[in-house]
């Protein structure tokens, strides 16, 4: 009977390190969580030790990273990550195989969080998927015939700066009006705050003065529970969500579009008008074909779907494809 092989994905973000052990079936076995620290030498020393602690005691084919930012993938390296400056220009793949003895593979971590909802969560079963991850910032990934779209450098996919609205607010990587201005988890809070202002009598209002900020969470908590406010908030970052949905779908003719991130837990709220806009603005027949789903794997798709990219030596998928 052959060795059981498995596969390690780093999800690599500003705050915090996740390596998990995979298997061929997409069952995370091992999870180990790092604090994201701020020197490039640092930062180097606990991937080494996450990737270490993530193989000790088992046959780990092969180990990639799910980093943030404009990746070279040729030269699997970040040269822009505005989250994450540290990692910028660091040799990764040569620094790190030198220091674990294991191959590795950099992914940008929009990328493989859509592979992981293609392989095992929202996406499987179909060969077209566009999934766009809702957060602090909006990322993407593009599945097409079953190939991951990386462009001609590795850095295509960059769904969350394309532009929406060209007076739109000002975006994290200075241009005005990108899909992530307007429909990430940012967004949410910078109109909440200013709904505060403009009516400091009305719920939001009341959990900013007592607060001095209001999180998305209570944007969502507050929505749940019906106030108008948070509400209208939320449909607006939806309606913001599903233009630039519509856009994917006419130019990916995707079979599901699947949203996840931390948004997206609000469900319904922030996805209902995002498909009612997908409905009016896509064109027939790609809007009669696809299906705007909630991404199924959380946390978890970054690691998933980093494993699932990991390549050993001659270049082949370690758990298959």
């Amino acid at each position: 009977m052959a060795e059981a092989v498995y596969a390690v994905g780093l999800d690599v973000g500003g705050t915090k390190i996740a390596a998990g052990l995979v298997d061929r079936d997409g069952e995370l076995l091992r999870e180990e969580r790092y604090p994201t620290v701020g020197s490039p030498a640092k930062l180097l020393d606990a991937l080494e030790r996450a990737v270490v602690e993530a193989c000790e005691g088992q046959s780990v084919g092969a180990v990639c990273l799910g980093v943030p930012g404009l990746i070279m993938a040729r030269e699997n390296r970040v040269v822009f990550s505005p989250n994450l400056r540290a990692i910028e220009g660091i040799p990764l793949k040569d620094e790190l195989e030198h220091r674990t003895g294991s191959p590795i593979t950099i992914e940008n971590d929009a990328n493989a969080a859509a592979w992981g909802e293609f392989r095992f969560g929202a996406g499987s079963g179909v060969d077209n998927l566009v999934f766009v991850t809702l957060g602090t910032g909006v990322g993407g990934g593009i599945i097409t015939e079953g190939l991951l779209l990386r462009g001609a450098h590795g850095s295509g996919g960059e769904l969350g700066h394309t532009t929406l609205h060209a007076t739109g607010p000002r975006c994290t990587c200075g241009n005005r009006g990108c899909f992530e201005a307007l429909a990430s988890g940012s967004a949410i809070e910078r109109r909440a705050r200013e709904l505060a202002r403009a009516e400091p009598g009305s719920a939001l209002g009341k959990v900013a003065a007592e607060s001095g900020e209001v999180s998305g969470e209570e944007v969502t908590r507050l929505a749940r529970r019906g106030d108008p406010g948070a509400v209208s908030v939320l449909r607006e970052a939806g309606r913001w969500l599903g233009i630039g949905l519509a856009g994917f779908v006419n130019v990916f003719n995707p079979e599901v579009v699947a949203v996840g991130g931390g948004v997206s837990a609000a469900g319904d709220l922030i996805l209902a008008p995002a498909r009612e806009e997908v409905r009016l603005r896509a064109r027939s027949p790609s809007r009669d074909l696809v299906e705007v789903r909630e991404a199924t794997l959380g946390a978890a798709s970054g690691m998933l779907g980093a494993a699932a990219l990991a390549r050993d030596a001659s270049g082949a998928y370690v758990l298959g494809e």
